[in-house]
């Protein structure tokens, strides 16, 4: 079967057709057991995230039309069409199960021959949470007793944004920076080609993570720092764009912090965001202090043309209008909003996530108050005056007079794993 690439992406103001999503599932039960090494900001309700989840699918699919598809459906859609892609599901969920100790070869044995009567969930989560069994002998006719160890589950697959980017060519597979996290390009890979929608290109030496990616229709910003480096860089400049401009984009310190924090501003579009053509979103001093490589495409090949900061370039080399935001409204997931079309776009509640936020920062404070201390007085005083005023992001005079029309939904616990709307969808199609 050969494969048809339609995913592609060329501005993030470029109507929006087709995303994917994937609801969290056990694995984030298992996370937020121990939420920082999960990744996660903070704890939260996995049953609200999961309604808030279903809330901004339903938002997508009937307030705009847009074509949502389930990771977990796509796969076992395939599977079930294609006997290729079923027999190599099935050999995935082979070697996702360990087996260790007495009895270990009877246990795999019999695994092999009834893998094919597990359900499809069982499946599916069989791959996400990676088990190993571990069987310890007692006295006594089968006083085998099993303890079953999760090797390192995918606790963030929800956050779908990350394992690719779709750029002008399509789509690009990225390599996770965190541990934790480096088997998640393995399903989503494979969900892509067995959907028929092939790759372009694979980031196999460096680092590259979709929420460091924005497509800007004559320009692409990638983002470096934390969780993509120069390496990944480089490899998609080599084969996964093609856009005339690609701004490199470092990622910056924020100015109240005196030693960088890279998950206050952990991916690009945690600060940064297109809602419309000619017009950002993003929190100023970062985007001042953020140092730009400019690489320009001539036969065929990038070339480092020049440096300057990301502020300057969007404003005065490509005349975007700045819409700024609070250090508050940063923390709060205010530019990780989805752009629907040109002016339009859906944006977690920024308020509500507030005091959230605005409590996780103060216990931080207390705990380093040399590191946050300035940060969370900062915020504390920001939130106050946005209250009082009401104009949390998107309330803002600056978004009426742009004509910018903005759907808020509710994502307070959704968010407590460190993202908001647009880590939680991947991008198939604008056009």
């Amino acid at each position: 079967m050969r494969a048809v690439v339609t995913a592609r992406a060329l501005a993030e103001w470029h109507p929006l057709r087709r995303v994917a999503v994937r609801p969290p599932g056990l694995e984030a039960f298992f996370g937020l057991l121990e939420p920082y090494t999960s990744l996660y900001e903070r704890v939260f309700s996995l049953a609200k995230a999961r309604r808030e989840h279903d809330e901004l699918v339903h938002t997508l699919r009937t307030g705009f039309g847009v074509q949502v598809a389930n990771l977990d459906e796509l796969l076992l859609q395939a599977a079930g069409r294609r006997p290729e892609v079923a027999r190599e599901l099935i050999d995935r969920v082979l070697d996702a199960v360990d087996f260790h100790g007495p009895g270990s070869e009877r246990a795999k044995r019999e695994f092999r021959e009834n893998v094919r009567l597990l359900d499809r969930e069982q499946l599916l989560q069989t791959l996400v949470l990676s088990p190993s069994l571990r069987f310890v002998r007692t006295r006594g006719t089968r006083s085998v007793a099993s303890f079953t160890t999760l090797r390192v589950p995918l606790t963030n697959l929800f956050f779908l944004r990350d394992q690719q980017a779709v750029t002008d060519r399509g789509i690009v597979i990225g390599r996770l920076a965190k541990p934790q996290r480096r088997r998640e390009t393995e399903i989503t890979a494979f969900v892509w080609r067995s959907a028929g929608e092939r790759p372009v290109a694979a980031v196999e030496r460096g680092t590259f993570e979709g929420g460091d990616f924005l497509p800007a229709g004559e320009f692409a910003l990638i983002g470096t720092g934390d969780r993509t480096n120069a390496t990944g860089v480089q490899e998609v400049l080599a084969s996964g764009v093609g856009f005339p401009e690609v701004g490199v984009v470092h990622q910056p310190r924020h100015p109240l912090l005196p030693t960088p924090d890279p998950m206050v501003n952990m991916h690009l579009d945690t600060y940064l965001n297109f809602p419309g053509d000619g017009v950002a979103v993003g929190q100023r001093e970062m985007l001042a202090e953020a140092r730009v490589e400019v690489y320009l495409r001539e036969g065929g090949k990038y070339h480092r043309s020049r440096e300057t900061r990301l502020l300057p370039y969007l404003e005065h080399d490509h005349h975007f209008q700045v819409v700024g935001i609070s250090t508050l409204e940063q923390l709060c997931y205010a530019t990780n909003f989805l752009t629907i079309q040109d002016r339009r776009i859906v944006v977690p509640d920024v308020g509500r996530n507030a005091e959230r936020v605005l409590a996780n920062l103060r216990r931080s404070a207390e705990r380093h108050p040399a590191r946050y201390g300035r940060l969370y007085l900062r915020a504390a005083r920001e939130f106050s005056q946005l209250r009082a005023e009401g104009r949390f992001f998107p309330n803002k005079p600056e978004m009426r007079d742009l004509g910018l029309d903005a759907t808020q939904v509710t994502l307070e616990n959704l968010t407590g794993a460190y993202g908001g709307a647009h880590c939680l969808t991947a991008t198939l199609e604008r056009s």
